[in-house]
């Protein structure tokens, strides 16, 4: 007993251990204090996002547009300890945007409501930096939509005296765009805007802006989207020259590819607006192309119209006229059996095909026909891509081909296949 005694008289002389023992009780004293008599203050937790439920708007095919992220403030009340930065941040709170009236398309004000994430309430939320907010809802609607050229001058001509533009084209014909309906439905046309600073002597590419206007040619859209938002423009710059007229030729037979049948144009030559790249080597202008499958000893008369040709306004010609020579032409009618007719038959269809509609008419000298024989003449069909059923009879375009190098085919011709 006087041993223990002895010890802790040792202990309590021990000025070092009574030191390190009052500061643990001190300590423990504090923290029952802070724990149970801590009076209550109030912390800021700041850039607590702002949830937004859709549930709602979407069963009336709602979708919100334009700014949907927000931001807010929160202030909470409680004791120290419990609404510290250790104990509490801005993910353990939950700001909810009330949308439950939310029921057609337009901005509507949002009411906001703070709690806490966990439903803990150990504190309590005394203020949120914003009440509301607002956002936009609407149906969400994508068209397809034509875009037009549309070149900005400052009340010059797009190009110099002596020139004239020939059809301008875009790399991008269509845009998609995408947005609210009631934005969408206001748009009425899309335009490439290309802004030119002086008249133009030369071809010019340039980016241009796709430009949504309304039926005041006014932009004023909020929250559209479009895939391409820039296509490139090209304005083809012309010259006016006067050049003699010509005619191409094809499916001519070898002896007429390099010396073609004798020909006639009415007029001669004309004013035709022509791409300033090729101003200086072109001679001649070719007004057309006639295939000698339809020339014969009867039909030999070819018309062009003007429309379908770069001619200038300067010219007065409404319609160019081809007359080739046929003076030396002559034509022999042959019949193909239906025996001889051979078909393409990929999918091995049982089918039974009759004769041609009409005798096939074959052009040439008198002389170059009297060598034209049954054997020189075939015939085939294709059926590759006909569709048929059992039993039906259909009319087939058949491809009528000559080994001649001095007379051709006159004509198109059918046969009619059954299965």
């Amino acid at each position: 007993m006087t041993k223990n005694k002895n010890k802790f008289k040792v202990l309590i002389n021990n000025d070092k251990l009574v030191f390190a023992f009052s500061l643990v009780l001190s300590l423990i004293i504090w923290l029952a204090v802070v724990i149970n008599i801590s009076p209550e203050t109030t912390r800021v937790i700041q850039n607590v996002k702002v949830s937004i439920d859709t549930t709602v708007p979407s069963q009336f095919g709602l979708e919100m547009f334009g700014e949907n992220e927000f931001y807010v403030d929160v202030t909470v009340k409680g004791k120290r300890y419990e609404i510290s930065t250790s104990a509490l941040s801005n993910e353990d709170i939950v700001v909810v945007a009330q949308t439950n009236n939310v029921d057609s398309a337009g901005t509507r004000t949002l009411m906001l409501k703070a709690e806490s994430a966990s439903g803990s309430d150990d504190y309590t939320v005394s203020a949120i930096s914003q009440k509301s907010v607002d956002v936009y809802f609407d149906v969400p609607k994508t068209v397809q939509m034509v875009i037009e050229p549309e070149i900005l001058t400052d009340g010059f001509e797009i190009v110099e005296d002596g020139f004239e533009t020939g059809d301008v084209n875009l790399s991008e014909t269509a845009v998609n765009v995408t947005g609210p309906s009631t934005e969408i439905n206001k748009i009425e046309k899309v335009v490439a805007r290309l802004s030119l600073d002086k008249s133009l002597s030369s071809n010019k590419s340039a980016d241009a802006e796709i430009i949504l206007l309304d039926e005041n040619k006014k932009s004023d859209f909020k929250f559209i989207t479009m895939d391409i938002n820039s296509v490139v423009l090209t304005i083809p710059v012309l010259r006016v020259k006067n050049l003699n007229t010509t005619v191409l030729f094809k499916n001519a037979p070898d002896e007429y590819i390099l010396n073609p049948l004798e020909y006639t144009i009415s007029p001669t030559e004309d004013l035709f607006n022509i791409s300033v790249d090729e101003y200086e080597k072109i001679t001649e202008f070719a007004i057309g192309t006639i295939d000698y499958r339809t020339i014969s000893p009867t039909n030999y008369v070819f018309d062009f119209a003007r429309e379908d040709l770069p001619v200038s306004d300067e010219s007065e010609t409404e319609e160019f006229t081809v007359e080739l020579d046929v003076s030396e032409l002559s034509q022999d009618y042959f019949t193909i059996p239906a025996e001889k007719i051979k078909a393409n038959n990929p999918e091995k269809l049982p089918y039974k095909v009759s004769g041609l509609d009409k005798s096939v008419v074959i052009v040439g000298t008198e002389k170059a026909l009297e060598s034209i024989t049954d054997d020189l003449i075939s015939v085939e069909v294709d059926l590759s891509s006909v569709k048929i059923t059992e039993g039906q009879t259909v009319s087939v375009p058949v491809n009528v081909i000559l080994k001649s190098a001095n007379c051709w085919v006159y004509g198109s011709y059918t046969a009619e296949v059954t299965l």
